[in-house]
């Protein structure tokens, strides 16, 4: 009598119990044939539509869990064969998966980034190695953090990329090539270099009205050379750049200025030389990578923020699918940018490339700095020393052709991936401008120094935004999550407005110990923003007095404040201002809240004045 072996019963009921985990998430489980050590592979869904996050599954089936005493972990056996192939030697994402078919339970791990793991495979003669899974890591309650484990598995495979290269940086690589700037020096000899020095002077001069029309005439001049009209298109983009950045725009602007600005250098270089070529498709690259950074960082202020208390758990499961694909197509095309400088380092004509390859470092930077505050040191560090690399390059080729302005964006390049003056690439930066000759621009550059260590101690610097930080934050969240506020006229926008302004009532506050500022009501608008980015300011506001027991509700709160004062704090004799140097710190506001909690919670479904709370 043929009889079934117990470990297929075993075998199809933890597929059983993985295929019920995933799918109730929407996830899509779909079944390997063959393939060695992996069972399945999982896309990761948002609703109904696929979000590009993927991982391979190896199933670990068991009816005899080997749960640890104190029931925090699953001890799994491996062999070394196995364990290696997951651990080291996957270039994919791989989880594995151990389903408990007795206890109907299931739990992820990864190899990938299990450093224990990887020094036990380092031991010689072993045969099995034995893994901890945590139960804390149990589907589908964890899913969020499986999505964010599988960010940093790409994260760790970039790492492994960009350490595993040569430890050579490409400026001691870098081969000296005759004749560099005697090309640029015949470039300066043509008759337009004159008009070009003009727009510099009047850039210097912050007139920028002037530059376009003398710029448009140089680019629409039939006469006019390609290399003239190509430094006349980067003098109006740093006019753009400029305005841009002062005149309080969202930051997501900033990267598609960079863009439009390389398809007009590709525009004008079709033809070539091909050295403007090459610049053109570098800068096109970095600008490309730019966009990706920031919809991460936009991304990432959103992740924050529904991490917060009552934030929306299925937003964030969307938010943590996304940006597992955003990490993989950000070092997908950071290492292309990589290549093009590796290129870049050997090429024979290459006195225009110093400044293009700084445009690598400064859409680099943002994205190093998020990996830091999230705590990839790993991921960040590697990325980091990659992008002092590149500065290192942008400077040598910008000295061997002559063009010191092209050595001092480099260093500010190096000066956007670090916040530590005594990280290697401010240490570089200080350096090398110590070392310009020309005076004016070396006490330039010096000054850029100075200022980015001023900015990391927290010190205020002339020329950078000072407007609404909250804001400029919700701007780069809207951006990432597809959400349009351009229209200043539509609601929803005028309602982040109001929840960015009244992001904190300390202006109110300040002026007397015996004011209270509570959350009023909430209409349509208000919880739309509250449910996409867990803002709870964007509804009516109610300005309280605990002492006299007076309430005032306005839709903003300075509105709500005005006409409260008029009624009441202008002639109050018992007014108490609060010291100049308060603040309504954090600390401040949870010992604030807990002071007055049952105040407010006397009063809740009482409205209160002229109701000012209608929204459209």
């Amino acid at each position: 009598m043929i009889t079934k072996p117990k470990e297929h019963d075993t075998d199809r009921a933890g597929k059983l119990l993985l295929r019920q985990a995933l799918e109730s998430l929407g996830w899509v489980v779909n079944d390997v044939q063959e393939d060695y050590g992996i069972d399945t592979n999982v896309q990761v869904f948002d609703g109904k539509a696929p979000t590009g996050a993927w991982f391979h599954v190896q199933l670990k089936s068991s009816a005899t869990s080997a749960y640890s005493s104190s029931c925090d972990f699953i001890s799994q056996g491996l062999s070394v064969e196995h364990a290696r192939h997951y651990a080291v030697e996957m270039r994919q994402p791989v989880l594995l998966i151990h389903a408990d078919v007795i206890a109907k339970r299931v739990f992820w791990y990864s190899p990938q980034l299990d450093r224990d793991l990887a020094t036990a495979l380092r031991q010689p003669g072993a045969k099995s190695v034995t893994v901890r899974i945590p139960v804390s890591q149990e589907l589908p309650q964890s899913a969020a953090g499986l999505l964010a484990n599988l960010d940093k598995i790409h994260l760790a495979l970039a790492s492994r990329v960009l350490t595993s290269s040569s430890t050579q940086s490409f400026a001691e690589s870098l081969q000296h090539l005759p004749d560099q700037q005697a090309l640029y020096s015949a470039f300066q000899e043509k008759n337009d270099v004159l008009k070009l020095k003009k727009l510099v002077e009047l850039y210097q001069q912050r007139k920028f009205d002037l530059i376009r029309p003398r710029a448009d005439a140089i680019l629409n001049d039939p006469d006019s050379t390609v290399e003239v009209k190509f430094w006349a298109e980067m003098q109006l983009y740093a006019v753009e750049h400029t305005k841009t950045v002062h005149a309080g725009k969202p930051q997501g602007v900033l990267p598609e200025i960079d863009l439009a600005h390389a398809r007009r250098l590709q525009q004008l270089t079709v033809n070539g030389p091909k050295h403007l070529k090459f610049h053109a498709l570098i800068a096109r690259r970095a600008a490309e990578l730019e966009i990706l950074v920031h919809q991460n960082y936009g991304l990432y202020l959103a992740l924050q923020q529904h991490s917060q208390a009552n934030g929306n758990p299925m937003m964030m499961l969307g938010i943590y699918a996304r940006r597992s694909v955003l990490t993989r197509r950000i070092l997908t095309k950071y290492n292309q940018c990589v290549r093009l400088a590796r290129y870049a380092a050997k090429y024979p004509n290459r006195w225009a490339l110093g400044r293009g390859l700084t445009n690598i470092v400064k859409a680099t930077g943002p994205y190093i700095i998020t990996l830091h505050a999230e705590g990839n040191i790993e991921a960040a560090d590697a990325m980091e020393r990659s992008a002092l690399q590149i500065s290192k390059l942008a400077a040598w080729i910008s000295q061997e052709t002559a063009d010191p302005t092209g050595v001092v964006l480099a260093i500010i390049g190096a000066l956007t991936t670090v916040r530590s003056e005594q990280s290697p690439g401010y240490q570089w930066a200080k350096k090398e401008a110590q070392s310009l000759t020309d005076e004016t621009i070396r006490t330039d550059a010096l000054g850029c120094v100075e200022r980015a260590a001023k900015r990391w101690r927290g010190e205020s610097v002339d020329g950078d935004y000072h407007g609404n930080v909250v804001w400029q934050v919700i701007q780069n969240m809207a951006s990432a999550l597809g959400v349009d506020i351009s229209n200043e006229d539509d609601p929803l926008v005028r309602g982040l407005r109001i929840a960015a302004n009244d992001d904190s009532p300390e202006r109110v506050l300040r002026n007397c110990e015996h004011l209270l500022v509570s959350r009023g009501a909430t209409g349509p608008i208000a919880r739309r923003i509250k449910r996409q980015f867990n803002l709870e300011t964007a509804g009516s506001k109610v300005v309280h007095c605990t002492l006299h027991n007076y309430h005032w509700e306005g839709k903003e709160l300075d509105a709500a404040y005005a006409e409260f004062r008029r009624l009441h704090c202008d002639s109050c004799p018992d007014k108490k201002p609060r010291p100049p140097e308060w603040e309504y710190s954090d600390k401040e506001r949870l010992e604030f809240d807990a002071k007055n909690s049952q105040f407010v919670r006397r009063l809740i479904g009482t409205r209160y004045g002229f109701r000012l709370t209608r929204e459209e």
